[in-house]
C-alpha cells in the first residue's frame, strides 16, 4: 500500500467539513541501559542526540497527542520529559504514576514508564492496574480523556508497553495485561459509539499458547488476581482479546508499504480504534526517516524532510500516527456466527458468518469482510449482499490446516459499509494438529493432509532422515521429505537417497474401554518414477510401549520399470490390515512408524571408451603431443581391440593408427576408470583434424578441432566428425593448453570439452575440474495418503458372551474357548498361549498357563488325523512345563492341547 497526498487531503477536506479531527501518535522512544542492564535514561537532557532526534521526530509529525513508551524514570526525576514538552509546545503532561501505587497491585517494572503530552487539557486521567492484592501489570497504563476544542465527543486514549520476550512466563504476562485492559473498558461503560484509541508496544510476538497452569518462570514479585481463572489463552491476534466493547485494528505503513514499527522487521506497535472511530475516514503511517524525502508524500507534516537517520538515531521503534476524525456518527453493524468456535481444517461452510443492520433498507447494501488471519480462516467471498427490506445476511466460512501445533487462534473478521460503522467478531479456530485421539471404541481417524505444504513436520507426525522440501508434482530429484500432489491436496512424500527416513505419529486412547484392535489402512503413492530406477519399499510399524511390531501385510514396493515419467507414470495401492490382541489401556499411547527405504541403487557399469584429453599444437616446435583414453569400469575387451584413429580434415583420410595396448596404462579412479596416454609427435595442427575410436573394427567416437569433416576410408569412413569447439593454437605455451573433458559423471555424456588454458597438461590422469564416479539408479518417490485407523468396538454392551459377538477382546480367541482356557473374554491381556522350545536334540518342552477347574490334555500325531494323549495335568492357577521326549527317527510330530473345564 501507498499513500499518496492527494488522496489524503481530499479525505482531510471532507472530514473538516462534517466534523472535527485529531492527529494521535504514539512512540517508543527506546531505553540506554547501564552495563548493569537496567536503563539510566531514555531521553537525556535537551542537546544530547537521544533527546534532539526524539523531539525532531515529534516536531515533525506535530500530532496533537503523542503517547511515549519506556519513558526512564530519571528522565521524569530529572526534567528531561517535561523539557521536551516545553519545548515542542505540549503543556499537558500525564505519566503512570508508580509511587501512590501500593506494592500489592503497583508495576512490577518500576524504572520505565509510559505518558501522554498533549497540546489540550486533560478531562480525566486514570492508570490500568492490577486489583487489589494481585500485581501482573509491567509497566502501568495510562489513561486520559483529552478536550479537544470544538466538539463533545472527546476521545479516550489509553497508551501501553506490554512486557516483552518469548518465554512461557513474557507470553502469560502479556495475557494478563491484555485482560486487564480490556476489563478496564468494560468497567468503564465504553460502548462502540463511543470514541476511543489504544495505542502503544504490545510486543504481541512468538507463538500462541493456551495455559492451563501458571509458568514456572514467572518473577517472585507476580501474584495473579483472583478474578482470572485458567485457562487462559495468549494470540498474537491482538483484536481475539476484546468482545464488548470490540475494536479495529488499523494497520499504518510506512512509505514503502511495510508495516514494520520495529527497525528489525517486526510489528509490535499498535492501533486499536472503537468502531465508531474506525466508521469514519482516517489515514496513518509508520514515521520512517530515511523514506521522508518530501512533502508531497505521506500524510501531511511539519516543516523539511529529516535527515535519513534520523529515526534510527531516536529509537529502535518507528512513530506511528493517524489522523481521526471525531463527530460524524453512523449506525453500527453487527457480526455472528453460527458457532463461536470450529476446527481448523473443517470443511468450507460449516459456520457462516452473518452480518446485520440496525434496521432494514429500501435498497440492498453491500458489505466488505476481511479477515486479520486469512491463512488460519477466511470467507468464501469478501463481500456480501443484504437485500431490501432484510436485516442481515451470511457468508460461509473456511478454515485452514495448518499442520502446525500452535494452539486455538482467535480470527477477527470485520464487516464495513459505506455509511455504517464497522463491526468484527472474533472465530475461534480450534487446532486440531495435536496427538490423533480415539475418545470412544468405534472411532475412525482419518488423514489425507489437506492443505499440507511440505515444509515442515505436520503436526503431529515427527520426521527423521531427511529435508523438508515443500510441495512437489513429481518432478523433483531433492532427496528428502515433501507434499506430493498438487496445492490444498498433499500427501506425505519422501525421495529416497540412500539412508531410510521414518515418520511416526502419536495415537492416543482417551476413551474408557481397552482398545484390543485397529483397522489401519492408507494409500500409497508413487509420485515419481524413475526407469531404470532403484525398487524402493514403504514398511509400517506399530510401535506399543516403544518396542515395534512390523506390519508386512500394508508393506508397498515401488515399480522400478515404469516406462512414463511423473505422475502420469505413478502407482497407487490401497494397503489396509487389522491388528488384534491388542491391550492398550484408556489413557495409554502408540505410534504409526512408516519407513521409506531405497532399494539398491548400483546400476550397470558403464562400459564406454572415449577420447579424454589431447594435445597437437604450442609455441615454437610441437613438444609432448599426445591423446588420452579412458575405458569405462564396464569395459572387459582386451586393450587391443581399441584402436585410435587420427584423421587428416583436408581429405578425410587415416593417417596414424595406434591400439590402446601400445599406450601407457595411468590412474585407475576409485569408479574403476582406467586412464592410458600416448605420446604421439606429428599429430596435425586441425581446422579442421579428427580423431577417432574403433572397438573391433567399429567407430565408436569421432572428434574434430577446427571445424568438422566427413571421413572418407577407415571405421570412420562416411562419419561426419562432432566439432568440439575447442582447438590450440601456435601461441599455447609448452606444457599447457590441452583440450579435454571437465564436469562430473560415469560416461562421456557427461562431460563438455574445454581448453587448460592456464593449467599443465595432465596425461594418465583426470583432467583439472573432471570428477569420475559409480553411477547410480535414481529413487522412486513414494508417498502416503488417505491414512484410516479405527478402533474397533467390543460389541457385547452386557459384558456376556453370546454369538452376537464370538470374540469380545478381538485376540482371535473366542470367547467360548476362552471360558474353557479359563481366560478373560474381555481382556486381550489375558490369552491362553503355549510356548513350544527344544532344549536338547531328543526332546521338546511345552510351558502354558492353567488354570484352576480345568484338565488340560497335550495330544500328539504325525498326520494331524489320528490324535493320541501324551499327558494329563490339572490346572493349579500357575505356569506349566512339561518335557517331551522325541524319537529322533521321526521326520515330524504335531502337538496340540486340550482343555476341559471340571
Amino acid at each position: 500500500m501507498s499513500f499518496k497526498i492527494g488522496t489524503l487531503l481530499l479525505i482531510a477536506l471532507a472530514t473538516l467539513a462534517h466534523g472535527v479531527g485529531f492527529r494521535a501518535a504514539s512512540f517508543n522512544i527506546g531505553a540506554h541501559f547501564t552495563t548493569g542492564g537496567f536503563p539510566d535514561y531514555s531521553l537525556g537532557a535537551p542537546g544530547t542526540q537521544d533527546h534532539d532526534r526524539v523531539r525532531d521526530v515529534i516536531a515533525r509529525i506535530n500530532p496533537d497527542v503523542v503517547a511515549l513508551q519506556e519513558i526512564a524514570s530519571a528522565d521524569v526525576s530529572g526534567g528531561d520529559v517535561a523539557a521536551l514538552a516545553a519545548g515542542l509546545g505540549y503543556p499537558y503532561v500525564y505519566i503512570s504514576s508508580v509511587s501512590a501505587a501500593t506494592p500489592l497491585n503497583g508495576p512490577i517494572d518500576t524504572s520505565l514508564r509510559v505518558a501522554f503530552l498533549s497540546r489540550y487539557p486533560f478531562l480525566t486521567t486514570a492508570v490500568i492496574r492490577s486489583p487489589q492484592n494481585a500485581k501482573e501489570i509491567t509497566r502501568l497504563l495510562p489513561v486520559v480523556k483529552v478536550n479537544i476544542p470544538g466538539t463533545t465527543r472527546d476521545p479516550v486514549l489509553i497508551s501501553g508497553h506490554l512486557k516483552s520476550g518469548t518465554t512461557s512466563a513474557d507470553r502469560f504476562r502479556r495475557t494478563v495485561e491484555m485482560k486487564r485492559l480490556t476489563a478496564y473498558l468494560t468497567a468503564q461503560g465504553l460502548t462502540s459509539d463511543d470514541n476511543f484509541v489504544i495505542m502503544g508496544d504490545f510486543n504481541l510476538s512468538s507463538s500462541n499458547t493456551t495455559f492451563t497452569t501458571l509458568p514456572a518462570d514467572l518473577p517472585v514479585s507476580f501474584s495473579l488476581g483472583s478474578d482470572i481463572t485458567l485457562p487462559i489463552s495468549y494470540s498474537t491476534n491482538p483484536l481475539s482479546y476484546f468482545s464488548s466493547p470490540g475494536v479495529t485494528r488499523i494497520t499504518p505503513r510506512q512509505l514503502n508499504g511495510s508495516t514494520s514499527t520495529f527497525q528489525s522487521g517486526s510489528t509490535i506497535d499498535l492501533f486499536l480504534v472503537s468502531p465508531a472511530i474506525a466508521g469514519r475516514p482516517l489515514a496513518s503511517e509508520v514515521y520512517n526517516s530515511t523514506q521522508d524525502t518530501s512533502n508531497l508524500t505521506g500524510l501531511s507534516k511539519s516543516g523539511s524532510p529529516l535527515a535519513a537517520g534520523t529515526s534510527a538515531a531516536a529509537s529502535d521503534h518507528y512513530m506511528i500516527f493517524a489522523d481521526f476524525e471525531l463527530d460524524q456518527d453512523s449506525p453500527n453493524l453487527a457480526v455472528s456466527f453460527t458457532v463461536p468456535a470450529i476446527n481448523e481444517g473443517t470443511p468450507d461452510g460449516t459456520t457462516l458468518l452473518t452480518v446485520s443492520l440496525p434496521a432494514t433498507r429500501t435498497t440492498s447494501q453491500t458489505v466488505s469482510i476481511t479477515s486479520d488471519e486469512a491463512s488460519r480462516a477466511d470467507v468464501l467471498s469478501a463481500t456480501l449482499t443484504i437485500p431490501a427490506g432484510s436485516l442481515s445476511a451470511s457468508a460461509p466460512v473456511k478454515t485452514v490446516r495448518n499442520f502446525l501445533n500452535d494452539g486455538n487462534q482467535g480470527v477477527t473478521f470485520t464487516a464495513s459499509a459505506t455509511g455504517y460503522d464497522p463491526a468484527s467478531g472474533v472465530l475461534e479456530v480450534v487446532d486440531v494438529d495435536g496427538p490423533y485421539t480415539f475418545t470412544s471404541p468405534g472411532q475412525t481417524v482419518v488423514e489425507d493432509f489437506t492443505g499440507f505444504d511440505g515444509m515442515s513436520d505436520p503436526s503431529p507426525w515427527v520426521s527423521t532422515g531427511g529435508p523438508w522440501n515443500g510441495m512437489s508434482d513429481g518432478t523433483s530429484s531433492s532427496t528428502g521429505f515433501r507434499s506430493y500432489g498438487t496445492t490444498g491436496d498433499g500427501s506425505l512424500g519422501f525421495l529416497p537417497g540412500g539412508n531410510p527416513a521414518n515418520v511416526i505419529s502419536d495415537f492416543i486412547n482417551a476413551s474408557s474401554k481397552t482398545l484390543t484392535t485397529l483397522q489401519i489402512s492408507y494409500t500409497a503413492e508413487q509420485w515419481r518414477t524413475a526407469n531404470p530406477g532403484t525398487a524402493d519399499n514403504l514398511t509400517v510399524s506399530l510401535i506399543l510401549n516403544g518396542s515395534p511390531t512390523p506390519l508386512p501385510q500394508i508393506t508397498f514396493s515401488a515399480a522400478n520399470n515404469l516406462t512414463n515419467g511423473a505422475i502420469a507414470g505413478g502407482t497407487s495401492a490401497v494397503k489396509a490390515t487389522t491388528v488384534s490382541g491388542l491391550a492398550i489401556a484408556p489413557g495409554a499411547s502408540f505410534q504409526l512408524q512408516f519407513t521409506f527405504t531405497q532399494g539398491n541403487n548400483s546400476a550397470t557399469l558403464p562400459s564406454d571408451v572415449f577420447i579424454n584429453e589431447f594435445h597437437y599444437d604450442n609455441n615454437s616446435n610441437d613438444v609432448g603431443e599426445f591423446v588420452e583414453v579412458v575405458t569405462g569400469p564396464g569395459f572387459t575387451g582386451p586393450t587391443s581391440s581399441v584402436s585410435l584413429l587420427l584423421y587428416n580434415g583436408s581429405n578425410g583420410t587415416i593417417y596414424g593408427t595406434h591400439l590402446l595396448s601400445t599406450f601407457t596404462a595411468g590412474e585407475v579412479t576409485a569408479s574403476g576408470h582406467r586412464f592410458y596416454s600416448k605420446l604421439i609427435p606429428n599429430i596435425q595442427n586441425g581446422n579442421p583434424d579428427g580423431i577417432a575410436l574403433a572397438i573391433n573394427g567399429t567407430a565408436t567416437q569421432f572428434i574434430s578441432y577446427g571445424g568438422f569433416f566427413k571421413a572418407t576410408d577407415g571405421a570412420a569412413d562416411g562419419i561426419d566428425s562432432v566439432d568440439i569447439l575447442v582447438k590450440q593454437t601456435s601461441t599455447e605455451v609448452i606444457g599447457k593448453a590441452s583440450l579435454g573433458l571437465t564436469g562430473s559423471g560415469s560416461q562421456r555424456g557427461n562431460f563438455d570439452w574445454d581448453k587448460f588454458t592456464d593449467f599443465a597438461n595432465t596425461p594418465g590422469l583426470p583432467n583439472t575440474g573432471q570428477t569420475l564416479i559409480v553411477p547410480t539408479l535414481a529413487s522412486q518417490g513414494v508417498a502416503i495418503d488417505n491414512l484410516s485407523v479405527t478402533f474397533v468396538p467390543d460389541n457385547d454392551a452386557d459384558s456376556i458372551p453370546d454369538a452376537s459377538d464370538p470374540d469380545d477382546d478381538n485376540d482371535n480367541m473366542t470367547d467360548a474357548d476362552e471360558v474353557v482356557f479359563g481366560t478373560d473374554p474381555f481382556d486381550a491381556g489375558s490369552r491362553f498361549a503355549a510356548v513350544f522350545t527344544r532344549p536338547t536334540s531328543t526332546s521338546f518342552r511345552f510351558s502354558f498357563p492353567t488354570a484352576s477347574g480345568r484338565t488340560y490334555v497335550v495330544e500328539s500325531s504325525v498326520n494331524l488325523s489320528t490324535w493320541t494323549n501324551a499327558s494329563t495335568f490339572q490346572g493349579n492357577g500357575s505356569l506349566r512345563v512339561t518335557d517331551l521326549t522325541v524319537d529322533p527317527q521321526q521326520s515330524k510330530r504335531f502337538y496340540r492341547i486340550r482343555a476341559v473345564k471340571n
